[in-house]
């Protein structure tokens, strides 16, 4: 028997806008890791590398929060506002809310995510693109570190919900 078509179709979409989010994560993550990988051999990159090294940390966390306002607005169905809201999201989406979904981000990183927050936040204010290299190999090296945890528990998310979606479509 199948559940409210409403919210079936609501998760559906979801899991399908989290599906792109993730893919974008991906990239970024891999792309930064390439090019750490060449900037360790090299002991340097170029002024082009660099800026797509910043780049790559800007969608990073783009695409982290978009997938969280997605969770927020579709399940939570309460997206922060206000001044702190960027930071608010993150806690937000922290913590398990028992018997609704678990956890979207592991605490563990969550330090981590706001430093790249603050450098997202820094990056699309910049209007002279001088990056300091060590800043920014230091934002990579740091996405290097939690992307493992940050796609491990966004699996386990989506997992969750996914065997919700089968749930209420009545399949096994």
């Amino acid at each position: 028997m199948a559940g409210d078509p409403q919210l079936l179709s609501r998760l559906s979409r979801l899991l399908a806008e989290m599906a792109i989010d993730e893919k974008a994560l991906t990239a970024r993550a891999e792309e930064t890791r390439a090019l750490l990988a060449k900037w360790r051999a090299e002991s340097a990159l170029g002024r082009a590398e660099l800026m797509l090294v910043a780049a790559n940390l800007h969608g990073y966390y783009t695409a982290l929060e978009t997938l969280c306002e997605r969770v927020a607005r579709q399940l939570d169905e309460n997206v922060p506002t206000g001044l702190t809201w960027h930071t608010d999201l993150l806690s937000q989406m922290q913590i398990e809310v028992p018997g609704l979904r678990p956890q979207v981000i592991s605490a563990t990183v969550l330090d981590d995510l706001h430093e790249l927050r603050k450098f997202r936040h820094f990056f699309r204010d910049a209007y002279v693109l001088e990056f300091d290299p060590a800043l920014i190999r230091g934002h990579a090296e740091r996405l290097e570190r939690i992307h493992g945890t940050v796609a491990s528990t966004l699996a386990r998310f989506c997992a969750h919900v996914d065997r919700v979606v089968k749930a209420l479509a009545g399949s096994p």
